[in-house]
Parts: C-alpha cells; structure tokens; sequence
C-alpha cells in the first residue's frame, strides 16, 4: 500500500479531529480520504470513519478535562441513551444504498443550520424525560448509520438540555460520542466492514487534532463555535447535494 494515501488520511484524520470537536461536520474529510486517495467504495469508507469517531470522542474528553472543564452528569445518561441508537443505525449502514446515505445527511445538515441561524429566543419549556432520551436515541441512530455530522446532531438535540451553552453542549456530547462510536465500530467490525489501514491512519490523525481543539474551544467561548458549526454545516450540505446530483444522473 501507498504511503502518500496513508500520510494525506492522516493530516485529514487532524483537521477532522479538530473541527469535529469544536463542532462537527467533518467526517466527510474521512470520507473524502477513504474514497479518492484509497478507492473505496461508500460501503467501506463510511463504517471505517467509526474508528475515527472512537478517537475524537476519548481525545476531545481528555482535553476538556485538561482545559478545567467537568463532564456534566446528565451526559452519561444521554449516553447511555444513545446506545440501542448506535446499534441500530449500524445495522442500516450495512443495507441502505448510497442515495439514502446522502439524502439523510443533507436533510440533518439543513436542520442544523436552521436551529444556528434562527434569531428568535430559544424554547426554555421543560421538555419530558422521554423525549430527552428518544433525542438521544437519535444521537446514536446517527452515529451508528452516518457518523459523518454526529458532533452536529447531537448540537441540535442537546442545546436545548445545556440552554445553547455550547461549550457544555461539547463537552457532554464527548462522553456519547465514546460511548456511541464504540458501540458502533464494535458491531461494524464484528460484521467485516472496517478496512482497517485506512481506518487506523484517520483515526491516529483525528485523535491528535480533537485533543488540540479542545483547549481552543475552551478558550474562545461559544461564539466562535457557533460560527463554525454554521460554516461546516453549509459545506457539507453542498457537498451532500452534489454527490445526490451525481447519483441520480450516473
């Protein structure tokens, strides 16, 4: 195997890492990685992005404590919730064809930007247990089918319990990002579906650039978080259109 593939997913791998833990989106820089500098078809590339996921989640924990940021209590049992999600959403990543893939994730991308760009106040209502957990059920749904924008969904689902504090959102949303990508990689793997050079070359990358971004997140507040949330949402919106553009005219 080619070194240059394996250098190129790497460097990909930091600015995922890196981006994914202020915000997210990124996982398509994996995608892209997998696709055109190994080859791969979406059917290997989008589980092995998991082990990836794995390490953005641990590394991103590992900063926020090092930056003096506590794990909110409430997100070890979002993430818990998550979990039957991930399962689940492995097994569709198994089945579903490509243009389902992009569908989705186009859709998910255009509902975050909604919820980051809308200027009205936000909605303090107590919500009820059960639709807390079902949202993070999603969180998991998604990580296990897509991963690429679960940072994103779990932004959207989770603004609402940490009052759009989005540095609290990312600090829990590093402990279901553990929890869902282990739980996704494990089914994944089990089933054959992880092409593991590649995985293991994105995944070294995005632990060190989700470890670096944590201190930055921390440093520069919300604001700037938000600005980058919209910014990955819009282009991986755009690019999602474009690759359903090209399935249905291939």
């Amino acid at each position: 195997m080619d070194l240059l593939p394996i250098v190129l997913t790497v460097v990909a791998g930091v600015a995922m890492g890196a981006i994914n833990n202020v915000a997210g989106g990124a996982g398509v820089l994996g995608l892209l990685a997998f696709e055109y500098g190994f080859g791969m078809p979406l059917s290997s590339a989008n589980p092995s992005t998991r082990l990836a996921a794995v390490a953005i989640g641990t590394f991103a924990c590992l900063g926020f404590l090092r930056a003096g940021r506590k794990i909110p209590k409430a997100a070890f049992a979002q993430a818990l919730c998550a979990l039957p999600g991930a399962w689940l959403g492995s097994q569709l990543a198994l089945g579903l064809p490509p243009l389902v893939f992009r569908s989705y994730l186009a859709v998910v991308m255009a509902l975050l930007l909604r919820q980051m760009l809308q200027k009205k106040k936000p909605d303090t209502t107590p919500r009820p247990a059960w639709l807390a957990a079902l949202g993070c059920t999603v969180i998991g749904l998604h990580m296990g089918y897509v991963q690429v924008g679960t940072g994103l969904v779990a932004t959207l689902v989770l603004a609402h319990a940490y009052d759009r504090d989005l540095l609290a959102v990312n600090t829990a949303k590093s402990i279901v990002v553990i929890v869902t990508s282990i739980t996704s990689a494990t089914t994944l793997a089990l089933a054959g579906a992880i092409v593991w050079t590649p995985a293991v070359a994105l995944a070294c990358g995005a632990g060190v650039g989700s470890f670096l971004a944590s201190n930055w997140s921390v440093k520069k507040g919300q604001d700037a978080i938000r600005k980058v949330v919209v910014v990955i949402a819009a282009l991986t919106l755009a690019e999602q259109l474009r690759q359903i553009v090209l399935l249905l005219t291939a």
